[in-house]
């Protein structure tokens, strides 16, 4: 069973207190890989930050995505629609598993393998690749729903992705057309 993990896709990062054109650029591509996990009844993840004050992330990057504001709410082009399968999971952390509790979610969904989109490919889907490694998940990054900010090497963060963490990096057609492939097969 796949998840479908949507990182970071909030209003601070895509438009907000700390904008980044690449997010911009690939809400389209991203709604579409969204909706085909929903039709192919994937689990999905929403996995968001929502930092409280006393957050030490913020010492870092200043304030952003604070819990309760308009600017930790997803961006409304990938509205959640929350329920047992679709999970709005707060981080007070870069990791999509570091103290919140989705390791216990997605295994008693029976997933085994996730899919991890959104931002950054350098940091929050980083750590959240190697939160999936040492949990024993398979780990998918299609590299057309992942990016850096600027002046960032998309390339290198990947590359880190597949040689660290043995993530496989894909895209979002051959994600969508390996599921189609193995529903022909099976027929």
């Amino acid at each position: 069973m796949k998840a479908l993990i949507i990182i970071d896709m909030l209003d601070d990062f895509v438009g907000g207190a700390l904008a980044n054109p690449h997010a911009q650029a690939m809400v389209a591509p991203l709604k579409r890989l969204l909706d085909h996990a929903r039709r192919e009844d994937w689990v999905v993840v929403f996995s968001n930050d929502a930092h409280e004050p006393d957050d030490p992330e913020l010492a870092v990057w200043g304030e952003h995505a604070m819990a309760g504001t308009p600017g930790a709410q997803v961006i409304a082009e990938l509205t959640p629609r929350p329920g047992e399968r679709e999970i709005v999971s707060a981080k007070r952390a870069y990791g999509a598993f570091d103290g919140t509790g989705l390791d216990e979610q997605l295994r008693a969904l029976g997933v085994d393998e996730v899919v991890l989109t959104g931002q950054h490919t350098h940091i929050c889907v980083r750590h959240s690749a190697y939160g999936a490694l040492i949990r024993h998940y398979r780990i998918s990054v299609p590299r057309d729903a992942v990016c850096t900010f600027e002046g960032v090497d998309e390339d290198d963060a990947l590359d880190y992705l597949r040689d660290t963490y043995a993530a496989r990096i894909t895209t979002i057609d051959e994600l969508i057309g390996a599921e189609a492939a193995a529903r022909g097969a099976a027929t």
